[in-house]
């Protein structure tokens, strides 16, 4: 908070009978003819001619719906009905797959071709969340921020009573709706994480402009604190909403934020630890063993940088006042002999099959790890870049047009979809920040099929300081399933140019294009109202310059939207 301003993976099955036994979150089996997709990890066992497919996470639910591919020799039937193939005989899964819903209890598809494979779902169902719904828990928060240990306005604190203990007799909030006074995630890699329980966000593109749920914070326009979001089934395997940054050269994918805690200077340790306060680092590894002696190695290694108004003699030892300087921005903890925090709901380690973002270990420092976080530049960061006039307040908050939480106004109408994200500019229409599942990327940016989700995390995606005021730092005041009936699927399909050379595309698909020069030029036609290259909005027609040196490869995500229409999503991966 700053006061100045503010799965898939694929199921592969062959000629074989496959006994499905409860299912849980995605997982990637080669065995042709047919991938079937859904939103949790499983493993599968084979014995040469049957496949027993079980869940990681010993769920005894399998989703609500399934994406299926099916190669064009073959023959499919789901529940008994026939459907035609929808991708050539060794085709990757570039083409648009079928979705099949289950009913509550069994569903048999049966792939026919010199034998017979027979994929059968023997568990329950997800339940699809209702729309309007809200977190059925807060599984997870670890903040490194002025907030921290702060409760005097409740914006440290998971907790109704505003205490920081799990124990709490009170219930956590969000779980009846939006609360003014939500959390503060500090600094970048800081977050909440939701449990949806068997309550599933759905994957719906009957939803206005696709959009499958809002997050809302405490935005106005001028003060945007980009949020970045993630979704799960099982805690483990986490895929990131791709936001409209998210190709862009500024943005990092999949870094390391480490914070570390001195008490006193510690140039032994560290040459930059010169004095007390707060440090962090982008690359801190983390060591395989938890000995004090492991720990400092890999401090001692790591390149350190002391984070503005927390180190040396401003360093916060106290937090008897409210003003930043003098809040004490640590978590605290209490760790038992498993190293779970008793304070924080146990985000260290939650269960075997839930876990944090986060590393923590003490050796002669106190060092905080979040994994996997992918961080935008601050608003100002972007726009001061080769500005000769200071940007308005509506530029900033329109850095990021989608996919980011505590960028636009909330409004009232709560769960309700309000805005169009890839039409309407968030300085100018509120009522929160909309997410579709159909953003879902793999850590290589690649995009991932998910039907349905159980947790969403969002995590401050700046790493910016601005001084006295303190952390670039999102907060969050709740999350709904969202409600907006909009008009099905896109209807209209983009025409991609890579060079000359038209490439064909599918919707959620991906399609590699290989060149021989290092400077490529990618043309999007299409007559729908909103064409997005990148993130950059584009008129139909418009050339794209991109630089491709040798051995490298660029991703290229179009996006193409009209009216109330879900969006046409598709990667082109340029390579040479």
């Amino acid at each position: 908070m700053k006061t100045s301003k503010k799965m898939l993976s694929l199921l592969l099955i062959a000629a074989m009978l496959v006994s499905v036994l409860c299912m849980g979150v995605s997982a990637t089996e080669d065995y042709d003819p047919v991938s079937i997709s859904e939103g949790e990890p499983v493993t599968i066992s084979w014995n040469g001619t049957t496949g027993t497919v079980v869940s990681v996470d010993g769920s005894s639910y399998i989703p609500q719906e399934f994406l299926l591919w099916a190669q064009i020799d073959y023959t499919v039937e789901v529940n008994g009905t026939a459907i035609s193939p929808n991708r050539e005989p060794g085709e990757d899964d570039t083409a648009a797959p079928y979705t099949i819903t289950t009913n509550a209890t069994n569903n048999t598809v049966i792939v026919a071709s010199n034998g017979t494979t027979t994929y059968t779902v023997t568990c329950p169902h997800y339940t699809a969340a209702a729309t309007g719904v809200n977190p059925a828990d807060v599984n997870g928060y670890l903040p490194v921020g002025q907030f921290a240990r702060w409760n005097s306005f409740g914006w440290g604190t998971l907790y109704t009573d505003n205490t920081n203990v799990s124990s709490s007799s009170n219930d956590v909030k969000f779980k009846t709706g939006y609360v003014s006074t939500g959390v503060s995630l500090g600094m970048a890699g800081g977050y909440v994480q939701f449990d949806m329980g068997n309550n599933r966000i759905q994957n719906n593109a009957n939803n206005k402009y696709g959009i499958d749920f809002i997050v809302y914070g405490n935005a106005f326009v001028g003060n945007p604190e980009a949020a970045g979001v993630q979704v799960s089934n099982d805690g483990v395997n986490w895929y990131t909403l791709a936001g409209s940054r998210h190709y862009m050269s500024d943005t990092k994918w999949n870094q390391n934020i480490s914070y570390v805690r001195l008490t006193a200077d510690n140039t032994s340790l560290n040459d930059a630890f010169t004095a007390a306060g707060i440090y962090v680092s982008t690359n801190f590894e983390v060591p395989s063993s938890d000995n004090a002696s492991d720990v400092d190695a890999a401090i001692g290694a790591a390149t350190w940088t002391g984070v503005p108004q927390l180190t040396g003699s401003t360093y916060p030892k106290t937090y008897s006042t409210a003003t930043p300087a003098a809040a004490a921005w640590w978590p605290e903890y209490a760790q038992d002999s498993n190293n779970k925090d008793e304070n924080y709901g146990n985000v260290w380690n939650i269960d075997n099959t839930v876990n944090g973002v986060s590393w923590l270990r003490s050796g002669s420092a106190e060092v905080i790890t979040y994994t996997g976080v992918t961080t935008v530049e601050d608003d100002m960061v972007v726009l001061n870049e080769g500005a000769t006039a200071a940007p308005s307040q509506a530029e900033m908050t329109d850095v990021y047009q989608w996919g980011y939480a505590d960028v636009r106004v909330n409004g009232s109408q709560y769960g309700t979809i309000v805005n169009n994200p890839y039409a309407d500019a968030p300085s100018a229409v509120g009522g929160g920040d909309g997410f579709d599942l159909a953003w879902a990327v793999d850590a290589n940016g690649n995009p991932v099929q998910l039907s349905s989700v159980r947790y969403v995390r969002v995590y401050s995606a700046v790493l910016f300081s601005a001084g006295v005021f303190g952390e670039t730092s999102a907060e969050v005041c709740g999350l709904y399933v969202a409600n907006g009936d909009g008009s099905g699927a896109a209807t209209t399909t983009p025409t991609v140019k890579v060079g000359t050379s038209t490439v064909t595309t599918s919707n959620m698909g991906t399609v590699t294009k290989k060149v021989y020069s290092a400077t490529t030029k990618v043309t999007v036609t299409s007559g729908a109202e909103n064409i997005y290259v990148n993130g950059e909005k584009v008129t139909s027609g418009t050339e794209i310059t991109f630089s491709t040196p040798s051995g490298s490869t660029n991703y290229v995500q179009v996006i193409t939207q009209s009216g109330t229409e879900a969006p046409y999503i598709t990667m082109v991966k340029i390579t040479r």
